[in-house]
Parts: C-alpha cells; sequence; structure tokens
C-alpha cells in the first residue's frame, strides 16, 4: 500500500475519532482524563514497563544469542516505531531491530528473530481473543457483537497458521525484500540476503521455543488487559478483572483485523465505547480510556525513539 493511501485510510479514522469525541461530548472525556491525574498516568505507564519486560522475555525466548535487556529494548524501540510514527515507510520491527544490532546483536539475528517474534505474537494473541469471546457469550449471550467476533477469530487462526504453514515461502519473500529496507543502515545486507533466509527456517525450526515465544506473548496479552483494569478504575469505572480481561481482548482482535488503518485511529476509540457499553461502562469513560492509553504509548515510545535515535548519531560518528 502507497502512502498516499495510507494517509487517506487515517483521515477515515481521524474523522471516526472526531465524531465520536463530538457525540460523547468533550467536556465529560476532559473530566475523566482530569481525573486520572499524573500520579494515575504514571501507574499506567508504570503497569505497560512491566508489561514490556514480558514482551521482551517473549523476543529472548526464541532469541538464544540475545540478552533479556537488549530485547527489552529493542521491543520498546518497536513500540515506539508503531504507536509514534504510524505513518513511517520503514517500520517500527525494523527499528526495533536495528536497536538490537547497537546493542551488538549481528544483522541476521536481529531481523530473523524480529520476524518471528511477530509470528509467536499473532500466535499468541488468537487464544487471548478466543478466550474474550467466550468471556462475551458468557456474560452477554444475545450480543450482536458474537459473530462478527467469531469471524475476527476465524481471520486471526487463518493467518496465525499461514505464517507457521507459510515460514519457507515467507523466509524467500523477506531474503530479496528486508535486505533492501534496511542497506543504509546495514551496507552489506544484500549480500547476507542468503543467511537471513537459513536463520529465519533455523528459529522457525525450533518448536519448543516457538511455542514458548506464544506462551509468554499470551501471558503478555493478559497483561494488557490488567492495563485496562487499572485506567478503568482510575476513570472511576468499576469493571471486574474478568470483564477488563474480555474488553481487551475484543479490541486486541479488532485492531488486529484493522492493522491497514495506522495507529488504529478511531477504530480503537470506537470498539472501547462500543464494547464498553456492553459491560456497562459510559461511553465518555471508555474515551477517556483510549487516549490516556495514547498517552501512555507516546510517553513510552518517544523517549525510547530519541534514546535510540541519539545512539544511531553516536555510532555515526564513530563510523
Amino acid at each position: 500500500m502507497n502512502k498516499t493511501k495510507t494517509i487517506a485510510i487515517a483521515l477515515v479514522g481521524l474523522a471516526i475519532f472526531t465524531g465520536v469525541i463530538i457525540w460523547l461530548g468533550a467536556g465529560h472525556i476532559l473530566h475523566a482524563i482530569v481525573k486520572v491525574g499524573w500520579l494515575g498516568l504514571a501507574e499506567i505507564v508504570a503497569w505497560q514497563l512491566f508489561v514490556f519486560i514480558i514482551l521482551g522475555v517473549a523476543w529472548w525466548t526464541v532469541t538464544p544469542k540475545a540478552s533479556l535487556p537488549t530485547v527489552v529494548w529493542g521491543r520498546l524501540v518497536r513500540e515506539g516505531g508503531e504507536t509514534c510514527l504510524p505513518f513511517s515507510e520503514v517500520g517500527g520491527l525494523i527499528f526495533g531491530a536495528r536497536a538490537v544490532m547497537l546493542s551488538g546483536l549481528d544483522f541476521t539475528t536481529a531481523a530473523a528473530s524480529s520476524i518471528v517474534d511477530v509470528s509467536t505474537e499473532a500466535m499468541g494473541m488468537v487464544p487471548f481473543v478466543l478466550i474474550g469471546l467466550l468471556l462475551l457469550m458468557a456474560r452477554k449471550p444475545g450480543s450482536s457483537l458474537l459473530i462478527p467476533m467469531i469471524g475476527v477469530i476465524a481471520l486471526l487462526v487463518a493467518g496465525a497458521v499461514a505464517l507457521y504453514l507459510l515460514r519457507a515461502k515467507l523466509a524467500g519473500l523477506l531474503r530479496n525484500q528486508l535486505p533492501r529496507m534496511v542497506k543504509k543502515w546495514v551496507k552489506d545486507a544484500p549480500d547476507q540476503a542468503e543467511a537471513l533466509e537459513h536463520k529465519i527456517e533455523d528459529l522457525y525450526s525450533r518448536t519448543p521455543r516457538i511455542a514458548a515465544g506464544a506462551f509468554v506473548h499470551f501471558v503478555a496479552w493478559c497483561g494488557g488487559g490488567g492495563n485496562v483494569w487499572i485506567a478503568y478504575h482510575l476513570l472511576g469505572a468499576h469493571p471486574s478483572i474478568i470483564d477488563a480481561l474480555a474488553i481487551e481482548s475484543i479490541l486486541s482482535g479488532v485492531l488486529a483485523v484493522a492493522f491497514l488503518i495506522p495507529a488504529g485511529i478511531g477504530v480503537q476509540e470506537l470498539t472501547y465505547v462500543g464494547v464498553g457499553k456492553l459491560f456497562g461502562i459510559p461511553g465518555h469513560i471508555s474515551l477517556a480510556l483510549s487516549l490516556v492509553r495514547r498517552a501512555r504509548d507516546i510517553i513510552i515510545g518517544a523517549p525510547s525513539l530519541l534514546i535510540w535515535q541519539a545512539r544511531e548519531a553516536k555510532q555515526l560518528k564513530k563510523d
């Protein structure tokens, strides 16, 4: 997809986002956000940093050569690229791989493990979203969301299975495309294309590590539900931890399917509002939650990107 289409899709999402704010009332939303306060926001950020450690463990599980601090740092940079620079032509995945390279990981291991980690993250999402569907069926058996959510899960399962079964073809495709995308950082990347393909195949062949990585990612997805529970309580709503898990799992599934919309602009807000209402949470509080989540992502992502760029500048001086 070219940049013009990406921006057009983002503008549609932004229009939805603006419409939801107008519909629910900006004053109510602002009041809810103020209620969280700086200490509350710090609590939300701290919990998310804990989740990032779990995400780092998941990446480290499929990357034997890496140290845990290195991949936790790489994950922070990856997420920063995805949330703070949604229009980037390169993307958070490559940012994160480059960050771990600056910490000593070689190009083929950094790139291949990043790709495999994304695959195990998708695998870990499937049971998380399935749990959300089961909770929705138990709590709201007549919900109009049940059929769409079954469709979402079917797409996620198909995608996860395809990623695993077609891993050899994926490795071949990335062998041709990825080195071109990173050659400004890794001058000999095109010469390492074959080694990259073999590395991807090697990491995918370690089935126990793949399964362990997917499980750790599942735990991290559940950790995201904990963040929703904390944020809702700070905003004045009081869903149970089970309800918070259901809300977050449904959102995760919807965002995965709507991946073409940069940063899920509009989709995230609309989903939080719609699903939150099913669990008795006022729309303006759910929208405030979405905005607090975006603030959290910027607070974590922006400094991570700035530190990474400072390290890039330092590396350039050395070269």
